[in-house]
């Protein structure tokens, strides 16, 4: 049975935010052919563009089935939460990193077109989609260990 309640609380709302703001980075990423960075064909570049892509791909795949979870689950988020936690801290660290690749890589060019602001733009949104998840870490880790 579907229960709509649940992502009326904190951990729903973020994983609506983190989810959305996934999916603008993979059109950010697809509509203007954005990269990370390193030097073009050579293996820093492709290794560079896969953390980046995964990065933003294992959001989106991750984050879409624990929504659809709260929805269609029995609303007993106890047993997911160290997982869920868990993966919190894992986008929190791999995504300031891809965030920071993004950056480091955009801010090296003098003029700013419209490709550099959305790398910028990209990168940016990495970093604070990290602390959403961070929080939301926070979130999952208390409601295992902390006082309820």
């Amino acid at each position: 049975m579907a229960s709509v309640t649940m992502l009326g609380k904190p951990h729903g709302i973020l994983k609506f935010m983190e989810l959305l703001i996934a999916l603008v980075c993979v059109a950010l990423l697809r509509h203007y052919d954005l990269h990370f960075g390193g030097e073009l064909n050579m293996a820093s570049f492709r290794d560079r563009y896969l953390v980046g892509s995964i990065t933003i791909g294992g959001m989106i795949l991750v984050t879409a089935p624990l929504i659809a979870s709260y929805l269609f689950g029995s609303g007993d988020t106890s047993y997911r939460a160290p997982l869920e936690g868990l993966y919190g801290l894992m986008f929190f660290i791999i995504g300031i990193s891809s965030g920071c690749l993004a950056i480091e890589y955009y801010r090296s060019f003098e003029i700013y077109t419209p490709i550099v602001r959305a790398g910028l733009s990209m990168g940016s949104l990495l970093i604070i989609n990290s602390f959403f998840y961070l929080l939301d870490a926070v979130l999952a880790f208390q409601n295992t260990y902390g006082t309820k």
